[in-house]
């Protein structure tokens, strides 16, 4: 009974590595690693720090001083980039947000930001970079090559023969301890 325990272990050990994740393992088409985010831009001065957000065509905005991390409420944040100008309008304490649609076209957004926050006026540029909206869209499929199979059918192997030799020499030092 024990060599019978130890012989399945043995067998059905190797196959439990294939089932992680609750992913298909079928033969899926390979296709191409695309790392995607929210556009972001992230600017600082020796007084303020700036980080934005770029979603559904509407850039948020999250301001604090540079030196405590301290939020600043009450700003007056204005955006360039060519043409386009806008202000933000403050929808919660140093949480700021612009109606951004010509910042969402694909490419780099060079952006010169002004801060007023009490006495306190500031100047920052940063560049907002926006991808292709298929590569934000695009899913990443998951697929294994055939040296990775290989690589646990050999493992497998390795170990049912690792059994098989000690289940053997265990057949033979039984048999002749037996009979002294």
């Amino acid at each position: 009974m024990n060599r019978l325990l130890t012989l399945a272990c043995a067998i059905l050990l190797p196959l439990s590595a294939w089932a992680h994740g609750g992913e298909d393992h079928g033969d899926a088409p390979v296709q191409a690693v695309i790392a995607s985010s929210t556009p972001r831009l992230s600017t600082q001065t020796d007084q303020f720090e700036l980080v934005g957000v770029l979603q559904d065509k509407v850039l948020t905005l999250y301001l604090d001083q540079f030196g405590t991390n301290t939020p600043v409420p009450k700003a007056q944040i204005e955006l360039e980039s060519g043409s386009w100008k806008a202000t933000a309008t403050e929808v919660s304490p140093a949480v700021y947000t612009v109606p951004a649609e010509l910042l969402g076209q694909p490419g780099k957004h060079p952006l010169t930001i002004t801060v007023q926050a009490g006495d306190a006026t500031d100047l920052m540029d940063a560049t907002l970079e926006v991808g292709p909206a298929s590569a934000a869209a695009a899913s990443v499929a998951h697929s294994h090559f055939w040296g990775e199979r290989a690589v646990w059918w050999g493992a497998g192997a390795l170990a049912l023969a690792a059994v098989a030799l000690v289940a053997r020499r265990r057949q033979k030092y039984q048999r002749k301890h037996r009979h002294l």
